[in-house]
């Protein structure tokens, strides 16, 4: 059809395109009717089925649908049936029962992983109460209670709340730091200073940063309390060595 009629029939073209003089037109009665460039049918009746796969934006303004019809549209059907028996016999239930089934696992994943979470916790508080009679006393007309160690295989949640109870074991004024390798390239780092340390003027967030920096990573918080990750497990003993020594210099200064 010629670019000229096609437009004065009401054809519909795309903003910014150039068209030839002959065009192609595709038009459902009653909905649309537009200018094509592509690659279509002569008549709608031809695609058979028809489904949406995907939708998405590309550019502003500008969506991208993707579909399939015709052959593909029976394959993907099948290959979706494919997929729900499969998931129906491993979950030993009918097909109109997956979603409410997924559903109920998720949650007794979710309170499964809480339980272990809580587990993970009072292992490592019972760790802590173990090496908390580590602690040694630093300063000089001002005594504080500093505890600097490693603690295996606990996470970033579980050394929070080791750092918790090792602080309230100690009492102020009391410096603690805490680190572990909780998972392969992995470090998690915890400082916990008392109000009488952060009076001094020494602070947990400023004092994690180059502990954090040495193991691959960084972290900080408030002057009190202050977490960090890191991805050098191989330098933890190095960075719990140079946080131990920082603290006495610091304190016994702090304290003469």
């Amino acid at each position: 059809m010629a670019l000229t009629d096609a437009k004065d029939a009401g054809a519909i073209a795309m903003f910014g395109e150039k068209y030839a003089e002959q065009v192609r037109v595709v038009q459902v009665p009653g909905v649309s009717m537009e200018l094509c460039g592509g690659t279509h049918v002569s008549n709608t009746s031809e695609i058979r089925a028809f489904k949406i796969i995907s939708e998405q934006g590309i550019a502003s303004g500008i969506r991208r649908i993707e579909a399939v019809a015709g052959e593909a549209f029976i394959e993907y059907i099948n290959a979706r049936d494919s997929q729900m028996k499969r998931l129906c016999s491993t979950l030993k239930v009918k097909a109109e029962e997956v979603t409410s089934r997924v559903e109920t696992l998720l949650e007794e994943l979710r309170t499964a992983r809480n339980e272990v979470s809580a587990l993970r916790a009072k292992a490592a508080v019972y760790k802590a109460s173990v090496i908390a009679s580590k602690a040694f006393t630093v300063g000089a007309s001002r005594t504080i209670r500093v505890l600097v160690e490693c603690m295996d295989d606990v996470d970033a949640d579980s050394l929070k709340s080791a750092a918790e109870y090792v602080m309230d074991a100690l009492e102020d004024p009391a410096a603690v730091v805490l680190g572990s390798c909780p998972g392969e390239g992995k470090v998690s780092l915890v400082a916990a200073f008392s109000p009488g340390v952060v009076d001094l003027g020494v602070q947990a967030g400023k004092f994690i940063g180059p502990m954090a920096k040495l193991c691959g990573g960084g972290g900080g918080g408030r002057p009190n309390f202050a977490q960090a990750g890191g991805r050098k497990p191989e330098q933890l003993s190095s960075a719990l060595e140079r946080a131990r020594a920082d603290l006495i210099s610091v304190l016994t200064e702090k304290t003469s």
